[in-house]
């Protein structure tokens, strides 16, 4: 009995462990950057709310990246869901959220 009660407290842990680490987009590693920095890191924004400067800063705006793409079934599709950086006017990352794209 101590045997089986080993192993379920194992798979328990693992799974906490794998859960922790499901996604990439956590705010702590985008909050200070800029966007050129983020970029450098995670590539090209897949959602963009204003064009990039002369100096390739997004400011006073949202960037984004895909967390779910919209998928098509039986009884209509689901919004897609992104990961949504704010920057402020220096063009530095102050907050993060989850978000739907807007229009889609």
């Amino acid at each position: 009995m101590k045997k089986r009660a080993a192993a379920i407290f194992a798979c328990a842990a693992i799974l906490l462990v794998l859960a922790g680490c499901g996604s990439k987009y956590r705010e702590d590693r985008f909050v200070g950057k800029t966007s050129a920095e983020i970029e450098e890191e995670f590539g090209a924004f897949d959602g963009v709310g204003m064009p990039a400067g002369e100096d390739g800063l997004y400011r006073n705006c949202q960037c984004g990246y895909t967390v779910k793409a919209p998928q098509k079934g039986f009884l209509g599709a689901s919004p897609e869901v992104l990961f949504w950086i704010t920057f402020d006017a220096d063009g530095i990352a102050v907050a993060c959220e989850e978000g739907y794209r807007p229009g889609g």
